[in-house]
């Protein structure tokens, strides 16, 4: 850490610890490199099981319906054609590059998706520092919180429509001559299992990005179906774990089929 530190004084670039080296504690001082130590190690755990959690409802989510695999499969295939080559063998050599994971823009939509149908974190609070009152006349005072259920709103028919409880990547993408455009929706507040506004989770692009990677590796070298028997049940807590785990039979998928 002090020698990337040092690297980032000496030649500062755009990442997020040359930006806390810019900024100053409440006092004016520079974070020290402990500080910079406990930010940066955040950055990165605080990812891992809200990742890990996404990436199992996803699973089980694709699991259940094919159209959406077969789909996510063609996408990946189409990208790792043009980056790669014709021989699938050379599909899995190497992990993704952020070219390639930047263009599987429906397997983008079937993550976000997930997380609108079972988000990471199903519930959220805010403190109220000052007196206020809710656009429905609910008066809050200062010193109490506010919990909303991320959960809920990602299932409301007022925000999504009549088909809310359909597992639909389609809602997230726009097709074009050039394939899929992934559709941030134009309320930044719809969808929030990463917050939103200033407060923006900022890993974001970086979740998607591991969970990106970490789904085509599986779903190009298996074909995944339930365990049969195993029920698969919500766990509400800090995170939406599953109460049993997800137990799940694999079967290599043969690339040269998927081709």
């Amino acid at each position: 850490m002090d020698d990337a530190v040092q690297a980032r004084k000496e030649k500062p670039s755009d990442d997020l610890l040359s930006r806390f080296l810019k900024k100053r504690d409440a006092d004016g001082n520079p974070f020290s490199v402990p500080v910079l130590q406990r930010i940066a190690l955040n950055f990165v755990l605080a990812g891992r099981d809200t990742s890990s959690v996404a990436l199992s409802w996803f699973f089980w989510l694709v699991m259940n319906n094919r159209r959406v695999e077969d789909e996510i499969i063609r996408e990946i295939t189409t990208v790792l054609k043009e980056t790669r080559g014709e021989d699938p063998k050379k599909w899995v050599e190497d992990p993704l590059t952020f070219d390639e994971a930047d263009k599987l823009v429906y397997l983008k939509a079937s993550l976000a998706e997930t997380l609108r149908l079972y988000p990471s974190v199903p519930e959220d609070f805010k403190y109220v520092v000052a007196d206020d009152v809710l656009p429905d006349g609910t008066v809050v005072p200062a010193g109490s919180s506010v919990t909303y259920s991320i959960y809920s709103m990602g299932r409301m028919k007022s925000i999504w429509g009549e088909d809310c409880l359909e597992f639909k990547p389609e809602r997230w993408v726009s097709e074009s001559a050039g394939g899929y455009k992934f559709e941030t929706p134009k309320d930044g507040y719809k969808f929030v299992a990463f917050n939103a506004g200033p407060r923006t989770c900022l890993g974001k692009d970086l979740a998607y990005l591991q969970m990106k990677s970490v789904a085509s590796a599986v779903l190009l070298r298996y074909r995944l179906s339930p365990e049969p028997g195993h029920r698969v049940v919500q766990k509400m807590s800090l995170t939406l774990f599953m109460k049993h785990g997800l137990r799940v039979m694999l079967e290599p998928r043969g690339l040269a089929a998927a081709e």
